[in-house]
């Protein structure tokens, strides 16, 4: 542990002091953003890993190996706790991380998933609900500018009636070596659980709940050619969705194929994946008076036809992305275009007129950061310039209970109704 020297991170009101719990991937990537706002502060990482030390003095903050050894400082020398946490650890610590910082009235930023089954995740949800603490899910790609354009676009559509969606690439057998968790299923591992869960919490978004899925696996090469990494998890399905508004859908999940069609690869989110700047249509959402191919953003339509017909020319326009423009084309039927009732949400930092997010203000000539939008909003929440969250416990546990039921429909190979959250009971056995 290094000395905090801080007695006291947060004596203006005005800022708000967070943890950083795990050195990974994301954690770091999170502390960057804190460390760079002007209305935040690092008040530590927090891990037990070797990468810990070092992450801990590239920020030049304290470091503590678990939050035993972070209260019981902070109480030895009155130090005030953290007003925040982020949580980006392995998935089957979440909940019991962040039921301990709730417990303390710290507000929690949890990375997707928000646990491994839905149970332990209700209890999480209302636990933070009982203490006042404000609870943000990381499915980060709500923030991100594709998934802004998109959702800003759905009424040009019409009545949206089906989507066509696709993830798919080729993880190397260091990722799973890196993390024995990634090759655990218990533990949250597997592609089912890592990746197509942030797909169908952009679905979920964009469309409403789902309330019937059907799966099927699909076969697992590393098994097959003698790799003893990851043999104890999926590396992909097939899905059939119906959505509860009558949207109905299909969606391939791979892991191990050599293609460009993934999020990541057609958006350049991660910086340790490839951008590749000319792939089409890894989401296509098809519409009563047109259809939207993301990310390259090609909708095509009938707009300036006397009739929407086979027999006329389909035209094609290109969307431009929400950080260039607003609005590009109308609908000219605007009496048949529906909106879902699922608003869009503000995106806080490129809206308000606030000199604490001047460091935005260059978005129309540079993609904003998901990730940075995101901790943005998670502040606002807590200085109460926003109260509706835009990623919610609720929302986690609505794509988790599809995954559960992609599990079912694989096991018993027959379509699953996607329960209620409302039916989800709490794991009392958790404070035991």
């Amino acid at each position: 542990m290094y000395k905090n020297t801080n007695t006291n991170n947060t004596s203006n009101t005005n800022c708000v002091s967070i943890i950083v719990i795990g050195a990974g991937l994301i954690g770091p990537r999170h502390a960057e953003h804190v460390v760079n706002r002007p209305n935040t502060s690092l008040f530590a990482i927090v891990d037990h890993s070797a990468k810990g030390p070092s992450v801990a003095q590239r920020f030049q903050v304290p470091l503590y190996k678990d939050l035993n050894e972070l209260f019981e400082y902070c109480d030895k020398y009155n130090v005030k706790y953290p007003d925040a946490a982020i949580i980006a650890t392995p998935n089957h610590t979440h909940v019991p991380l962040g039921l301990h910082l709730a417990s303390k009235g710290i507000h929690l930023l949890v990375e997707k998933p928000l646990s491994p089954n839905a149970q332990d995740s209700k209890t999480l949800i209302e636990f933070c609900k009982e203490k006042n603490v404000k609870l943000l899910i990381g499915h980060h790609r709500r923030f991100n500018p594709y998934i802004i354009t998109c959702k800003e676009n759905l009424p040009k559509l019409g009545q949206v009636v089906a989507v066509q969606g696709t993830w798919t690439l080729c993880k190397p057998d260091s990722y799973f070596e890196e993390k024995p968790w990634r090759s655990s299923q218990t533990l949250g591992g597997g592609a089912l659980l890592i990746n197509l869960i942030h797909d169908l919490d952009n679905l979920q978004y964009l469309f409403g709940p789902v309330e019937k899925v059907y799966a099927e696996l699909l076969m697992k090469q590393r098994a097959q050619r003698g790799s003893d990494v990851n043999a104890a998890v999926d590396e992909g399905a097939v899905l059939t969705l119906r959505f509860a508004n009558g949207i109905c859908g299909t969606f391939l999940c791979s892991d191990n194929v050599v293609s460009p069609f993934s999020f990541e690869s057609g958006t350049g989110e991660n910086p340790t994946i490839p951008f590749n700047d000319e792939v089409a249509g890894f989401y296509r959402i098809f519409g009563s008076h047109g259809t939207l191919s993301v990310p390259d953003f090609k909708l095509y339509h009938q707009h300036n036809q006397p009739v929407r017909s086979w027999l006329n020319p389909v035209e094609e326009h290109q969307v431009k992305m929400a950080f260039e423009v607003q609005k590009e084309i109308e609908v000219e039927e605007q009496d048949d275009v529906v909106m879902f009732g699922i608003a869009t949400p503000d995106n806080s930092p490129n809206t308000k007129e606030d000199n604490l997010f001047s460091h935005h203000s260059h978005v129309s000539s540079e993609k904003p950061k998901p990730f940075d939008l995101q901790v943005d909003h998670f502040v606002n929440l807590i200085l109460g310039k926003e109260t509706e969250v835009k990623c919610s416990g609720e929302d986690a546990l609505r794509a988790l209970l599809c995954i559960e039921a992609v599990g079912k429909s694989i096991e018993t190979g027959l379509p699953q109704v996607v329960p209620s959250i409302d039916d989800i009971e709490m794991n009392m056995e958790l404070f035991t």
